[in-house]
C-alpha cells in the first residue's frame, strides 16, 4: 500500500514511503506478540549513550533520521537536536560525573 493507492501511480518515493510503513506496522506487530524487542533495546541503549550513529543504525529508515537529526542540529552538539541544552540525558550524565 502507497500513500497515491487508489488516487494516481506511485512514484518511486511512494512506494518506498509505503514499504517504509509496512516496515513499521510488522516491527509493532512483532513487539505485540512479544518478538522483536532486541532491536527496540538496542535504539534505548543507543539513545542513552547518544550514540547518533548506533540510532542510526537501528532505524528502519537511517535516511531519514539522517535528515531529522540535521534539521535539528544547533551549536549544541552533545545533547539531542530538540532539547538541546535542556537535553534529560546530557543533563543527567553531566551530573553523574560530578560526583
Amino acid at each position: 500500500m502507497t500513500p497515491a493507492e487508489h488516487l494516481s501511480l506511485p512514484t518511486p518515493q511512494d512506494v518506498k514511503d509505503g514499504l517504509i510503513a509496512s516496515k513499521i506496522a510488522a516491527h509493532a506487530a512483532d513487539i505485540a506478540r512479544g518478538r522483536g524487542k532486541d532491536r527496540d533495546l538496542r535504539m534505548a541503549q543507543a539513545r542513552k549513550e547518544l550514540d547518533w550513529d548506533g540510532m542510526y543504525r537501528e532505524a528502519i529508515d537511517e535516511r531519514k533520521a539522517r535528515e531529522y537529526r540535521a534539521r535539528g542540529i544547533t551549536e549544541e552538539k552533545e545533547g539531542c537536536s530538540m532539547c538541546g541544552d535542556v537535553c534529560a540525558i546530557k543533563i543527567v550524565k553531566e551530573y553523574l560525573k560530578k560526583e
